[in-house]
This record gives structure tokens, sequence and C-alpha cells, in this order.
């Protein structure tokens, strides 16, 4: 936190309790000022008062990743849990409006009821919320069939570091017009703008769907049978490689509008490679909560679909005195769980890193894991500076986040 004098904090805390209500206000012990904004205008209120008086704001949802990315302590936290509304849902155009607070889970509920849904399995989904999906382009393994979060959100209302609200995209799918800036503000954790509203695209409930899984030693054990399922016309829901010390699994969830018998097929194709189907449940296999247990280090990488089965095998090789626990994505992104002596994942992060095939960062740093020795390489991060710099010149937003404000 930069320094804020005791005055400037307590005069803050008035202002901001006349903004939104004394009920909805609150200093910690660490002199962090909680906010509980209600609409859209509040928000853009607190911002501007915020950088007129040189404090810094910090989103917050529901506090499912607020450890991703770190960052310095804010003199505002403002949370967004009373913007929770699903505000309009014309079922007969496949889309949604929704405020950035509203709770996945819920939310999946309500379009449900039409038979509908967005098309994303984040983590947390019942605790976290749109807004809070949105800052992390958090998704899992529906985007082997759906696209990514980037291609799922069509439109966002936004208020900017100096409290101005800005409309991007639009309520309709084929909404082609200008940048596309809800591409840009997905991802950003929150450190260019507050997203209030979003608006999704959406796709049909599939009325069949079955889970299965196959087990082999390693992973390369897989790519025979991962290479043939991607080349076929089954309707594969998710695609998703699991590889711990032991074991690795290919998880496949197959859904359709009608009972297609498609498990046949994959029953054929996995025999062909000398392998057994079994038949799973798709919420246990697709969980991917339990790589955050026990304060972990956390790490995102992406390589090339087709190198998915090399690099989870060679995870094992080059971390072999720590637990490795990777769960990959059909599309070559992977979500890898680090546990053990904090020398030792300092050393499989070098090596990670080290490799020029990988894209990979880290989300989540356990205890006496130093992240920061992992920063983001200098031409991606003067790209970032400079984006950081348009849309937050006085770094208001997000502070410490990426190590990239003022």
């Amino acid at each position: 936190m930069t320094s804020a004098s005791n005055a400037a904090l307590h005069a803050a805390a008035e202002h901001l309790a006349r903004v939104v209500g004394g009920e909805f206000v609150s200093s910690a012990v660490d002199g962090v000022i909680h906010v509980l904004p209600s609409n859209t205008q509040q928000v853009s209120t607190i911002l501007e008062y915020a950088t007129k008086n040189g404090l810094t704001v910090d989103p917050r949802g529901g506090g499912t990743k607020q450890h991703w990315g770190k960052g310095t302590a804010p003199h505002i936290r403002l949370y967004l849990s009373r913007l929770d509304k699903v505000l309009d849902h014309p079922w007969q155009d496949l889309t949604c409006t929704v405020q950035a607070g509203c709770i996945w889970f819920l939310l999946q509920q309500n379009l449900a009821k039409h038979g509908q849904f967005v098309a994303l399995d984040p983590l947390f989904g019942e605790r976290a919320t749109v807004g809070g999906i949105l800052a992390t382009n958090d998704s899992g393994a529906l985007r082997h069939r759906y696209g990514s979060l980037r291609d799922l959100v069509i439109g966002m209302t936004l208020v900017l570091s100096d409290g101005t609200i800005a409309r991007t995209g639009g309520k309709v799918v084929k909404n082609v017009a200008g940048y596309d800036l809800c591409k840009l503000l997905t991802g950003s954790m929150g450190t260019l703008a507050i997203i209030t509203e979003a608006n999704f695209r959406l796709h049909p409930l599939p009325q069949y769907s079955r889970t299965f899984t196959v087990a082999a030693s390693h992973s390369a054990g897989l790519a025979s049978l991962l290479a043939a399922i991607r080349g076929s016309h089954l309707l594969v829901q998710s695609l998703q490689l699991r590889r711990n010390k032991t074991e690795a699994r290919l998880d496949i969830c197959l859904s359709s509008h009608t009972a297609a018998h498609q498990d046949i097929l994959l029953e054929g194709m996995v025999r062909g490679e000398g392998l057994a189907l079994k038949e799973a449940n798709e919420a246990s296999c697709f969980e991917r909560e339990a790589l955050f247990a026990d304060g972990s280090t956390f790490i995102r990488a992406s390589t090339l679909p087709t190198n998915a089965c090399v690099f989870t095998d060679e995870l094992q090789r080059i971390a072999p005195k720590i637990d490795v626990v990777s769960v990959s994505q059909g599309i070559g992104l992977h979500d890898i769980s680090l546990r053990g002596s904090p020398d030792e994942i300092t050393i499989a992060i070098s090596r990670i890193r080290a490799n020029q095939e990988v894209a990979a960062a880290v989300l989540q740093s356990g205890p006496d894991v130093d992240a920061r020795s992992f920063t983001i390489p200098t031409p991606v991060m003067s790209v970032m500076q400079a984006i950081k710099r348009n849309f937050d010149p006085k770094g208001v937003l997000g502070p410490g986040k990426f190590f990239v404000n003022a």
C-alpha cells in the first residue's frame, strides 16, 4: 500500500459512506477501507474520488482467486457482491446480461430453467463471481468444444479508473464493429477497469452426456488415443489429461442432443490402442479445486495441443523431488500444482520456463516461494505497461498486480 495519512483514509471512509450508505463501508485493522457499492454509478463515484485523492482500489468478487497475481494492499477494497442480478435473459436469442457480482452457480441455475447455459466450467463455480471469472480468464475442460471465455463474452459495462463509465460490445452475438475491448479486459485481473456487467452468448444444455476415463502409466501411452479422438467425428464436450507421479488419465465427456451411441465408437478406439475404457463421474473427473490445497504453488502453462503428452511426462522428470500434479485441457492449456521444498519448486519453475515451447505463468506461489523472480519477459512487459498507462495512468487499480504499476 502506498502511503496515505490516517486523516485522508478517515475522510475517504466518510465520503464513501455518503455514497453507498454507512452500513456498507468499514475499515479493517490493516487500514484498508472495505466498500460495497450497489450499482455501476456508485462504482464510478468511488473510482473518481480515489483518482482525485491518490488512493488505490482493488476490486473483489468471491475472493476465490484473490492470491492469483498477488499484488500489494490497496487503500480501498471494492466488493461487487451487491451487484448480483441477472438483468436480462432473452432466451430466444441465446444471450444474457448479468451483473459482475452474481455467483456463477446461481447464474447457471437461472439459465437452466430455459435449457441453456454459459458453456464454461471455472474453478470454484459455487462461490466465484462473474466479474472475478472474467478478470482471471478462468475456464475448464468445456473449452475444448465451446471455446474460451473470450469467445463467450459479447459485451461489457465497465468503469475506468477516473470514473468514466464505458460500454463495449453488445447484446447480440454477431457484433464485430471496432476493437473488441471485451477480449482485452478478460484476464486483466482488475488492473485496467472494473467490470460491472457482462453479456454472454449461451448454448443449449446437452440432453445426453456420458463421461469416461482411460488410464496409462505415462501420458505417452495415451498420445495416440488422444490424437485419434481429436481427428474423429465424436461429439466431445470435454477432453482432459491428468498426470501425477503414478499414472496418467485421459477423461472424455461425450454429449449430444440425442443418444447417438458415441460411446460404442469410443470404446472401439480405446480397445484399438490396447487400453481399457471405464465410465466415470463427470464432476469428480473434471474437478480441479484440489490443485490449490495446502498452499501449493500453482502454474498455468500452454503448449501446442500435440505436445501435451510429452510436456506432462516431462514435468515429472524435471521435478523428481516434489509432488507435481497437472490437469491439462485438450487444447494444450495446463494447470500445474507443485508441493514440496521451496528450493525444489523454484528449480522446477525455472526448468519449465526454460522450455522455449512452453508459455508459463506463476498464478499462486506457496510459502517461501518467490514468484517475483519469475517475471514476465521484457518485450511482453513493455506492451502491458503501455496498455496500463493508457487505461490507468495514475496506477489506481490493482496495485502490484502483474508488477506493472507505475
